[in-house]
């Protein structure tokens, strides 16, 4: 019997993909030059406005008898938002990414917030949700 878990080490994945499509495609007229990224560093300069979307641990949390099959992953991704503009735009940006994760029947848990540092805005925010192997996206 093959394990059934190749669905749950692709869920990072998956879901980043989801979301940038979903979210670039309505922020693209507005920010030209938006960029998704999974990667906590870039080669060169930096892109305004960028958005980071991040797994954050996550967990397990119903197993077969034999533990062999991941059946249910509770979920979490933080999105962080940086811009140079101004605060609105990073919280526009931000709230809509948010709104592709609502969308996907995620929780949100802080909602996002703005904090200003060195002329550069930066919106976080978490997304939890709790995924069966059988879901569909």
């Amino acid at each position: 019997m093959r394990a059934r878990t190749a669905w749950a080490f692709n869920l990072e994945s998956t879901i980043f993909n989801i979301v940038k499509a979903r979210a670039e495609t309505g922020l693209k007229k507005t920010y030209p030059n938006i960029r998704f990224t999974n990667e906590e560093e870039a080669d060169g300069n930096a892109v305004f406005p960028t958005v980071l979307i991040q797994s954050m641990q996550p967990l397990e949390k119903v197993v077969d008898l034999e533990k062999i099959n991941i059946d249910t992953v509770l979920y979490t991704a933080q999105v962080t938002v940086t811009t140079n503009k101004s605060r609105a735009e990073a919280l526009n940006v931000a709230n809509e990414v948010a709104g592709r994760f609502k969308q996907m029947a995620f929780t949100l848990n802080p909602m996002p917030f703005v904090r200003k540092e060195n002329k550069v805005f930066t919106t976080t925010f978490r997304a939890t949700r709790t995924f069966d192997y059988n879901d569909v996206l």
